[in-house]
């Protein structure tokens, strides 16, 4: 019995730690994706992470706004312009002491008090934030064709990437 509720303990934490990734959705308070149209055709996408998202994920989930927001359009293809990606590390927080008293008796009868600490900045994980600028249009560009991406087709061939809000 005590061994079916620790996996059903651990099963618990691992599915509560996976559902803790910022999943495929417009931006809110704990992530998502957004975009700034600059000109015409031309457009600021990005797509803001935490700790539990891969740079790998947040560019997947980037990308694939940028081909959702270029069929929106009514356009077939888009380049990335510039890549101005990012990971946003937040301020280093400050762990709670951990003080050691130690007494030390010199050879002259006298003693000595020194303190040593744990206390300290640690290190914080950082959270990926993609940002694409990205010109659609119709077809691909003429003179970078391969570097334009057919919007459709990346949706089709990654789909079952793209982690939904359930």
């Amino acid at each position: 019995m005590k061994s079916v509720l620790k996996i059903i303990v651990n099963l618990s934490t691992i599915i509560l730690l996976l559902g803790c990734a910022v999943t495929y959705r417009p931006m809110n308070a704990s992530g998502g994706y957004s975009d700034n149209q600059l000109n015409e055709n031309t457009f600021e996408v990005t797509f803001e992470g935490n700790q539990y998202n891969s740079l790998d994920e947040v560019r997947t989930y980037l990308t694939f706004r940028c081909a959702e927001l270029t069929l929106e359009q009514g356009l077939s293809h888009f380049l990335i312009v510039e890549d101005a990606s990012y990971e946003e590390v937040p301020d280093k927080e400050f762990s709670e002491a951990d003080l050691t008293i130690e007494t030390h008796t010199s050879m002259s009868g006298g003693t000595n008090n020194s303190v040593r600490s744990t206390f300290g900045a640690e290190a914080v994980t950082s959270n990926p934030v993609g940002k694409f600028i990205i010109m659609m249009r119709q077809g691909p560009d003429p003179v970078h064709t391969t570097a334009s991406m057919d919007a459709k087709q990346f949706i089709e061939a990654n789909a079952h990437l793209i982690k939904r809000e359930k």
